[in-house]
């Protein structure tokens, strides 16, 4: 069996990889996994931007609040995104994206839901609700 050279990647590496690889298979008879990779890059695009260290910010006069606010917030943002696809997707299966769809209308279930804690419950509460029927 061969080694998986992906395996200790960071990532930000793997979503660089994943991009790469895609780019090469997009043309050839492949390009089914090429649309995967794409689809998990982006997945790992928001990941990656939460991992990013704010120690930086710290060199200059800024407190360690100032410094890791954005982080937490992003970090958060991301959890609450997790839950609400995983819930989704549990509930709706097939139809889960279609119900997400950011912007689709004002108060969508994905803006109600990365909003706050509290805006997560809420959009459970419904997924709840459509999982009765």
């Amino acid at each position: 069996m061969a080694k998986n050279p992906y395996i200790n990647q960071t990532r930000s590496e793997l979503f660089d990889s994943a991009q790469n690889r895609a780019g090469k298979l997009q043309d050839g008879p492949h390009s089914d996994t090429g649309h995967l990779l794409l689809a998990m890059a982006m997945q790992l695009h928001n990941a990656d931007m939460a991992t990013r260290g704010p120690g930086g910010q710290l060199k200059g006069s800024g407190s360690l609040s100032d410094a890791y606010a954005q982080r937490l917030e992003l970090l958060q943002r991301n959890a609450r995104y997790e839950v609400l696809r995983d819930a989704a997707d549990a509930t709706l299966g097939s139809k889960a994206t279609a119900w997400l769809q950011p912007g689709y209308y004002d108060g969508s279930p994905y803006q109600q839901g990365m909003v706050s804690d509290a805006g997560l419950l809420e959009v459970l509460a419904e997924l709840e609700l459509l999982r009765k029927r």
